[in-house]
């Protein structure tokens, strides 16, 4: 059967670099976002072929429905998918805008939660396939409620994978550090006292996710400090793992220009 992936936030960033690495690995790649011109100029640009594009906003129910439909579809059906799509807010709860947190939660919890069910559900009905949900590292060591929806995302994908263990379904979760994306900027967060060290590329990031992946990891943390980091301030207490992180990466909204 021909692989064939689903990529949300295919546009740009980390997930645009899964899409891109899937399809050099051999898959046929379904690229998810809103913006459906640009990612159909990403897709003519994939080696291998048949790719797809699906112009579909994961904060709005029609959007979701629209992903589920192709992951239910039998023709041409689906192998696997990626839940990359994911959306911050510029100031910390609860001081921004409650609409602004009900989009992050959105995207970043409710799509997330409504697709990974219909795919485990789907794919364990067909024997095999492949579920991975983007994550953060900000799940260890951040508060607030971005953090809280990537937290949310990583413990509910930790216990999908002991779910689907004996169906054929493999599940992980993937938690990058920072990354150089469109994603501080979109949210009009000042990222410049993040050291340069903690940088990833969203290569590097696709890269070490599809290493993992075909080892079999359930998890996987790109980049060697950031597994060091993981490791070394977890089992602080919440304000003490706040002030290695306030200290490594520093982040404030941007300052307005007038």
């Amino acid at each position: 059967m021909e692989r064939r992936l689903i990529v949300t936030g295919a546009s740009s960033g980390i997930g645009r670099a899964l899409a891109e690495e899937g399809a050099r690995r051999g898959w046929s790649i379904v690229l998810v976002g809103r913006r459906e011109s640009l990612l159909t100029t990403i897709a003519a640009g994939l080696p291998g072929a048949g790719h797809e594009v699906l112009g579909a906003d994961l904060s709005t129910s029609e959007g979701v429905a629209a992903v589920v439909a192709r992951l239910r579809t039998e023709g041409s059906p689906c192998t696997g998918i990626v839940n990359a799509a994911g959306v911050g807010t510029t100031h910390p709860f609860p001081w921004g805008s409650a609409d602004d947190e009900r989009r992050m939660l959105d995207v970043n919890v409710r799509a997330v939660l409504e697709l990974s069910q219909v795919a485990a559900t789907v794919f364990r009905a067909r024997g095999a396939g492949l579920i991975v949900n983007v994550s953060s590292t900000a799940a260890y060591w951040s508060s607030g409620t971005y953090a809280g929806t990537k937290a949310w995302v990583l413990a509910v994908t930790q216990g999908l994978a002991v779910q689907c263990r004996q169906t054929g379904v493999r599940v992980m979760a993937l938690v990058p550090g920072f990354t150089r994306t469109e994603f501080h900027g979109r949210s009009s967060t000042d990222a410049s006292g993040v050291h340069p060290w903690l940088w990833l590329t969203p290569q590097q990031v696709a890269s070490e996710a599809f290493m993992s992946i075909e080892a079999g990891h359930e998890v996987c943390i790109p980049g060697w400090r950031y597994r060091f980091l993981v490791g070394a301030v977890r089992h602080l207490p919440p304000a003490g793992r706040s002030r290695v992180l306030r200290w490594l990466a520093p982040l404030s909204p941007q300052a307005s220009v007038n």
